[in-house]
């Protein structure tokens, strides 16, 4: 065998390979047509998203609703207290004022 013919076969075999990978490439294309008008008509239309309320207009519990004492389990100082409930307040998002804390136990 020659290089001219070596050449030849080598080009088909590389031509044969770009051709399978666009052949590839459209039928991948055409599923994902196929598939996404499948989703786009099984999808139903989207509730419209609930925003909060600005801060100014969330009611504010009144501070004397609770009345009862919080009980205190542990050696806890009054600002470790205030900094457990400032912290319990910023994760939950919640305003300290409707929170309600009735104990705080401390956990070894």
């Amino acid at each position: 065998m020659g290089i001219g013919q070596a050449l030849i076969i080598a080009a088909s075999g590389f031509l044969t390979v770009f051709l399978m990978l666009v052949l590839l490439w459209v039928i991948i294309g055409v599923i994902n047509k196929v598939v996404s008008g499948f989703a786009a008509k099984e999808a139903a239309p989207a509730a419209p998203v609930k925003t909060m309320p600005e801060e100014e207009t969330v009611p504010v519990r009144d501070l004397n609703a609770y009345g009862g004492e919080l009980a205190v389990y542990g050696d806890m100082d009054d600002k470790t207290i205030a900094c457990i409930m400032a912290i319990v307040s910023d994760e939950t998002k919640i305003p300290l004022n409707q929170l309600i804390f009735r104990s705080i136990r401390e956990v070894q």
